[in-house]
């Protein structure tokens, strides 16, 4: 990472009068961009609607052949600031209060990547700066072979989730076909197939420190690889139904399954052995998930309950019941005091974690809302609906603060970008779509898959 900061730089017209003149008639205003010694790297042309995507271009090309050969114009992503505040994409200079002559900090680093799973048998990778496709993830010669019931594929070679390893070199992929594939992010090769499981996978997620991976299949087991060479080291026998998701605790010593047989287990991942069983759910549990700190986890049913669990004894300390239908998925906030629920219902709700006691229920939507994130700050929620929109709320209020519309079909994931500045959401219409998290503004339009997408997330650095 590169950053270049700036200090005050005084213009001088006469060196360029007639440019000047026309500047000033058509209202743009000369903004210099320096570094932190205080050289200028370049000056901007700003206009009263002049947004930061108007000049990545221009700032990559300025600030690139101070990085040598570290990474290419194309792999940066420039963030400007101004009197210590970030420029956000999407809004306007002049409302952040510059005006000619104003001082601009850059910040440029490696460009973000998106990973997106879809029904069609491929996962890709993305630019969210650019719209850029930049990889797609299948095997040559690929063949869906699935059936279609009740409008959805069943089967064949659909990609249930896609997720990038902690340094983000490389992608996980879970599918239909019961295997499992690592990827490399900046070639689009594929690095291992992970064969094994008898039965449809419906999940993989790498470890904390991307050495293992773990992937849910409904073959009743869980799976755990070593990344490195392919090899299954443990296979993680217990359920007697679909698992129905895997994920590592935050310190990578242990993982959680969700089943159908109404448990959630908790297994040691350097021995594969189970540790507790999580009973108290009276149908089937569908997600599972650790808090911040491991020390807590947190499930939904088809009982219409969230359950919140003591990790080293297996108690349960809290039932959190769903106003109607069941609750779809659960997350703790990013401080663990907090849970999230989302369900079959159109709303969303936040709840103390200590207490079991609803704080807020968040109605809008007008329909089942399908998943719902806490911003990396844990002041704000996005929740992703069935009835094409996702919402931005505030965690504090309650308060509905942005509807992302524009979507032609249901959402079926939301999220928040690692520094929570963007907000990605997947749909049925066939495309992903980047969104600004303070303005609710659409930025850019992933298109290029065939069919539904069932996932998407950002790497994580």
């Amino acid at each position: 990472q590169v950053v270049v900061a700036g200090s005050s730089f005084p213009l001088v017209p006469a060196q360029l009068p007639h440019k000047a003149f026309l500047l000033r008639q058509l209202d743009i205003m000369n903004v210099p961009v320096l570094t932190l010694g205080g050289d200028v790297v370049t000056t901007l042309d700003v206009t009263p609607s002049s947004k930061l995507e108007d000049f990545r271009a221009q700032l990559c090309e300025a600030v690139g052949p101070r990085l040598g050969n570290v990474t290419g114009a194309a792999d940066l992503r420039p963030r400007l600031f101004h009197c210590g505040g970030e420029l956000l994409p999407g809004l306007p200079f002049i409302s952040a209060g510059i005006r000619a002559g104003s001082p601009l900090t850059v910040v440029v680093s490696a460009a973000s990547r998106v990973v997106s799973a879809s029904s069609d048998g491929t996962a890709k990778i993305w630019n969210p700066e650019t719209g850029d496709c930049l990889q797609t993830l299948g095997v040559v010669g690929w063949e869906r072979r699935a059936t279609v019931q009740g409008g959805a594929l069943k089967g064949g070679r659909q990609i249930t989730s896609a997720a990038f390893s902690p340094d983000g070199k490389l992608v996980l992929s879970a599918s239909a076909d019961c295997t499992a594939r690592i990827w490399s992010t900046q070639s689009g090769e594929l690095v291992h197939t992970l064969s094994g499981h008898r039965r449809h996978l419906r999940s993989g997620a790498f470890s904390p420190d991307g050495a293992l991976a773990v992937t849910a299949s409904d073959d009743l087991t869980a799976k755990i690889w070593n990344v490195e060479s392919g090899d299954c080291l443990y296979t993680l026998q217990g359920h007697s139904s679909e698992v129905s998701s895997a994920v590592f605790s935050p310190d990578g010593a242990t993982v959680l399954t969700a089943s159908l047989d109404k448990t959630a287990k908790i297994w040691c991942a350097q021995s594969g052995k189970c540790l507790q069983t999580l009973k108290g759910h009276r149908w089937d549990v569908f997600s599972a998930v650790f808090s911040p700190d491991g020390t807590l986890a947190l499930t939904t049913s088809e009982d219409r309950t969230a359950k919140v669990w003591r990790v080293e004894s297996g108690e349960c300390l809290q039932t959190l019941r769903a106003q109607g239908p069941r609750f779809i998925s659960a997350v703790f906030s990013p401080d663990g005091t907090l849970a999230l629920t989302a369900s079959l219902n159109p709303v969303a709700q936040i709840w103390r974690v200590d207490s079991g006691k609803c704080l807020h229920t968040l109605r809008g939507h007008q329909n089942s809302v399908h998943s719902a994130a806490f911003s990396p700050d844990g002041e704000r929620v996005i929740t992703a609906s069935q009835d094409k929109e996702a919402k931005i709320w505030s965690v504090e209020s309650g308060e509905c603060l942005h509807t992302l519309s524009g979507h032609a079909d249901a959402l079926r994931s939301a999220t928040y970008s690692p520094e929570g500045k963007l907000v990605l959401t997947a749909s049925d219409d066939h495309t992903a779509r980047v969104w600004c998290a303070e303005t609710g503004e659409c930025l850019r339009t992933l298109a290029g898959h065939q069919d539904r997408l069932h996932s998407v997330a950002f790497m994580l650095h």
